[in-house]
């Protein structure tokens, strides 16, 4: 492209003329046109010639006219524009040479140029070489053009098949005809090896160098020695009966290729597409800059992934995973680059997929990760370089989520990773999850965002279900809880992590499992002054049948007709130890707040440990027939004994508390505060 310049010297006048002009009141004001009329091009002779000034622009956003017009071209030659009006005409080089196209754009009373020239070199039919024929016999195409490797050595004019091996050696300038092809069949090989020096690469491109001029290269060969090693493939990707989907390269199943130290750009469509069977021997250095309409630069199956080796580059798109099981047992690592799952994936038999920290995994609409039967993923991110696992789109439940389950010895982590847009659908039962832990499934999560979905944040109540390790995550936006975990899964969950902005601000926990630990279990409660655990699921009831220490703060909500009962079990002694403080009262409450809602405390055991303190019981002794109700009951057989203090009994359906006649010593309370307690605030029967 080359601007017109207009020199000042004795043009002062003619340039404020064409640059700008006066309004009434004397102010300049500039041209709001620029004419950009392309880049320079080169092709070859009888070659239609395709302009493009859609870059020119006018600063106001109005519309404004083209007129292209030939300026200079070779003598002898009779090019003409077609459709000159245009932001896009064209014209047939019929002779060799330079031809000067100029763009003039206009509104108004506004005008601008620019030009542009294509470089028209003759078809040496007597050197370069024509091929129009398949290649039937093993062939070599040898660099004839050594002193300009700009120069084309051969030109394919339509899709051939090579049935033979076909060696393309250092310097060679392949060019392809509008539409044509080369097909590598299953008892050929392709062997394009060049060097690293720009002249001495391996050039496979378009005689006109416009992207999708050409279709590209159908591999349906299993050779091991077929290969594209310092190579560069442009202006492939036309549309083509060969295979579905506009690709540079397509692998076809079964076949086998090494590609190394390569360059795809300027392409139409996908720039390498591995079919599920296909095979990639080696993945190295290569360069590639996908077309923006697409999106992914390549596509292939999930097996294969692993072969991109660290080193790639990949610029305007994604590697695209085409395919569902990762099953070979082994400890897999995919690179730090961007990924789109097209189908679920599952990790599973014992394999481990491995994420660096930036590797991104976008997910597809309602497609789901999953590591099942000894299957584990381990996203091992960093502070401030995380592993990110999202939506296509960033809507919150976009995707499904992850699923863990039947971990065996071979746990699930999660260390510094974002995962968000899940819970489209229930990985398993009716809630859906960002991540859910079925059956046995295992795993720790620290440092970890879970962000915007359109379920609960984690589930965790499954049988087996395990969080191993729960430190300093970040859990927001979630439509549901932030976390539904079993009794066994609540002591792990640490005090700072960050709940924010969940559709229900408590973490729900499942009664069905009794608190049985040979330590005591410590609920440490939570960094935020809303947030509650939500005593909720296949049971309603707490169990505890071993040691339960409630840190100051913690708020424990209880669903209607739901009971709290501390016994002795499987030789195991229990009790809760509750011990808030003048500024942070522990809370037992009904969750809609109902007088006499839910049937309260019983304590069936003597252990000394049962222990309140700044205590708050409310909302119990819901009413039994034919018996009586108190917030809070000593048992008589077992025996039952609290020690309570500076607490607060309040809104029962019956009695305050209850304790029997003989064993009134059982009861050690001092300064409590009754709150509307109906009947006695102790009651001894």
């Amino acid at each position: 492209m080359k601007k017109s310049i207009i020199k000042l010297a004795g043009l002062l006048l003619s340039a404020l003329t064409i640059f700008s002009c006066q309004n009434d009141d004397g102010e300049v004001i500039m041209n709001p046109l620029t004419a950009n009329a392309g880049q320079d091009k080169q092709t070859t002779v009888d070659v239609s010639v395709a302009l493009d000034g859609i870059a020119s622009k006018d600063s106001e956003g109005d519309t404004f006219d083209y007129l292209w017009s030939v300026k200079t071209k070779p003598s002898g030659s009779t090019a003409t524009l077609t459709d000159d009006d245009t932001a896009t005409p064209d014209f047939e080089a019929n002779t060799a040479g330079d031809y000067i196209v100029e763009l003039e754009i206009s509104k108004d009373n506004w005008t601008d140029k620019d030009e542009v020239k294509i470089t028209v070199s003759e078809v040496a039919t007597q050197q370069m070489v024509i091929i129009s024929e398949d290649i039937t016999e093993d062939r070599i195409l040898n660099d004839i053009f050594p002193e300009d490797y700009t120069k084309i050595d051969y030109l394919i004019t339509k899709p051939i098949k090579s049935t033979a091996k076909l060696t393309i050696n250092p310097g060679v300038r392949v060019a392809f005809a509008e539409n044509a092809a080369l097909t590598i069949t299953s008892s050929g090989t392709l062997i394009s090896e060049g060097e690293v020096e720009d002249e001495k690469k391996v050039y496979l491109v378009g005689q006109n160098a416009t992207p999708g001029y050409w279709a590209g290269i159908l591999l349906q060969s299993d050779d091991e020695q077929n290969i594209l090693k310092y190579t560069v493939i442009n202006h492939a990707g036309a549309e083509n009966d060969l295979y579905a989907t506009k690709a540079a390269v397509w692998m076809d199943d079964f076949s086998k290729l090494s590609v190394e130290s390569s360059v795809f750009d300027e392409n139409e469509g996908l720039q390498i597409y591995v079919a599920p069977s296909a095979v990639i021997n080696s993945f190295t250095t290569n360069y590639f800059k996908g077309s923006l309409n697409v999106g992914h630069v390549i596509a292939l199956p999930a097996h294969e992934v692993k072969k991109i080796q660290p080193g790639n580059q990949f610029w305007d798109g994604d590697v695209a995973v085409t395919t569902t099981f990762l099953d070979s047992g082994e400890i897999i690592t995919w690179g730090q680059y961007l990924y789109t799952l097209l189908e679920d994936l599952k990790i599973i038999d014992g394999t481990t997929l491995e994420l660096p920290q930036y590797a991104s995994i976008t997910v597809s609409q309602d497609k789901q990760i999953a590591a099942m039967n000894g299957g584990a993923i381990k996203a091992l991110g960093t502070d401030g370089k995380w592993v990110e696992f999202k939506g296509v789109e960033n809507v919150a439940g976009y995707w499904k989520g992850i699923f863990i389950q039947h971990s065996d010895n071979n746990p699930s982590k999660f260390e510094h990773a974002v995962i968000q847009n899940a819970g489209s659908s229930p990985l398993a039962g009716s809630q859906p999850a960002s991540i859910h832990l079925g059956p046995y499934g295992v795993a720790s999560i620290d440092h970890t965002n879970i962000n915007e979905g359109a379920g609960d944040g984690i589930e965790a109540t499954s049988e087996g279900a395990q969080i191993t390790s729960f430190v300093e995550n970040q859990i927001r936006g979630q439509a549901g809880y932030p976390m539904a975990v079993s009794t066994k899964n609540v002591a792990v969950i640490d005090y700072y992590t960050h709940f924010t902005n969940n559709g229900i601000p408590k973490v729900r926990v499942d009664g069905n499992y009794p608190i049985a630990s040979d330590l005591e279990t410590v609920w440490a409660g939570f960094n935020h002054s809303n947030m509650s655990y939500h005593i909720k699921g296949l049971s309603k009831d707490l169990v505890v049948w071993s040691g339960l220490k409630l840190a100051e703060g913690v708020i424990i909500e209880m669903e209607n007709d739901a009971r709290i009962v501390v016994e002795d079990a499987n030789g195991r002694e229990g009790y809760i130890n509750a011990l808030g403080s003048a500024n942070k009262h522990i809370v037992f409450k009904n969750t809609n707040e109902m007088a006499g809602s839910w049937y309260g405390f019983t304590f069936s055991n003597s252990n000394a440990s049962n222990h309140f303190d700044y205590v708050e019981v409310l909302h119990g002794g819901k009413k039994v027939a034919n018996s009586f109700s108190a917030n809070i009951i000593i048992d008589n057989s077992p025996e039952g004994k609290l020690t309570i203090s500076n607490s607060i009994i309040g809104f029962s359906g019956q009695h305050g508390i209850s304790v029997y006649n003989n064993q009134r010593s059982n009861l050690i309370d001092t300064n409590i505060s009754y709150l509307n307690i109906p009947e006695s605030t102790v009651y001894v029967w």
